[in-house]
């Protein structure tokens, strides 16, 4: 089979690669598989339960996924200059993590779309994987030439660091592989020393059960250490990412910060509908909405103000009894229980009793 120039191919059918975009060629089959390292990720529990490219480690992990595939087109979209240092949200707000202040994966999709179009035209197979859980998306980032796989698990680039994005296209065609680069992290470990949480003490493995993005995205019940540990973020933490030296040029500060920073009341005053429409980007459990509303309860427990203490108090007998437990546990953290004590007291809910008694257990093992 002839081999084809992806420049070439790219001109002939009209496509410019935008600014912020890579799109580079491994051939394939491939040597590598991914597989193995997943399902010691696996055995080792460091993917706390997730799914996602965990639920079928032999298929999301395989790189040579089709027969017919002879490349791999990988794409990537930097997001950098889209991101901007933000100060402390004051109190009553909690802090949305860059890596998910607007749906950055629309343009990837986007372009993605267009050389779909070209090879469709060309009458040429493919298969496209983004953000796709059948897919370990990182796989060909490095033999791509694309950078290297930080201290922090993340893919970094060059000049980007870890603010990109990454699609993979199948092609039958075979096109023209780029040329693998040599890059690494060298001695720099800041990555790991800015986890507020400790996840990253082994280089180059996530331990997501100390991970605060994973808790914030769980559908399991966040320990209490993990509560504190949050602080004010209402989604994600990307501590590690902001810290990483590739990534922080051409940083620009915004006072208002006005993506990164949410209204807490307004969060807990949002119905169903209006949470899902404001953060559909957001990868929520089950698209359960109250897992939103329990961010906002722990965020405003580690950020409160007078008017979102009496918001948590009214909302107590409107909420689940799964958001309940949190907003207990947040009269706690404020030290003040005895506020919303009357109301489960008078309610003689077993659930809820104890988890006063365990909550006062555990402040006296404190004292």
């Amino acid at each position: 089979m002839k081999e084809i120039i992806l420049k070439n191919f790219l001109k002939n059918n009209g496509i410019k690669i935008p600014n912020n975009f890579e799109v580079k060629v491994v051939e394939l089959p491939s040597k590598l598989d991914f597989s193995q390292k997943i399902k010691t990720a696996i055995a080792d529990n460091l993917h706390a339960g997730m799914k996602f490219t965990f639920r079928d480690p032999n298929f999301s992990g395989l790189t040579n996924k089709f027969e017919w595939a002879n490349s791999a087109l990988i794409i990537t979209f930097n997001y950098k200059d889209k991101n901007e240092i933000s100060l402390t949200p004051k109190t009553g707000y909690g802090k949305v993590a860059k890596f998910a202040e607007e749906d950055f994966y629309k343009p990837l999709f986007e372009f993605s779309k267009t050389i779909e179009k070209a090879l469709l035209k060309d009458q040429v197979k493919f298969q496209t994987f983004i953000d796709n859980p059948n897919h370990y998306d990182r796989m060909f980032f490095e033999s791509a030439g694309l950078g290297w796989q930080g201290k922090s698990t993340m893919m970094l680039s060059p000049g980007v660091g870890p603010w990109l994005l990454i699609a993979t296209i199948y092609v039958s065609n075979k096109f023209k592989p780029n040329q693998r680069r040599k890059f690494s992290c060298g001695s720099c470990n800041l990555c790991q020393i800015s986890c507020p949480t400790g996840a990253l003490n082994n280089e180059y493995k996530l331990d997501a059960k100390k991970c605060i993005s994973y808790w914030l995205q769980s559908p399991n019940t966040i320990p209490y250490n993990m509560r504190i540990a949050i602080g004010n973020r209402f989604y994600g933490c990307d501590d590690c990412l902001t810290s990483c030296p590739p990534g922080q040029e051409v940083s620009k500060i915004n006072i208002k910060a006005s993506k990164a920073n949410v209204d807490l009341i307004k969060i807990l005053d949002m119905n169903d509908n209006e949470l899902l429409e404001k953060f559909y980007w957001f990868y929520i459990p089950k698209r359960d909405p109250d897992f939103l509303r329990r961010n906002a309860i722990i965020a405003a427990a580690n950020n409160i103000n007078n008017e979102l203490e009496d918001k948590l108090f009214e909302k107590f007998s409107h909420f689940s009894s799964f958001l309940k437990l949190y907003i207990i546990w947040a009269f706690w953290r404020i030290g003040r229980l005895h506020r919303i004590e009357e109301l489960i007291f008078s309610s003689n809910d077993e659930i809820f009793l104890n988890e006063i008694q365990k909550l006062k257990m555990m402040k006296e093992e404190v004292l």
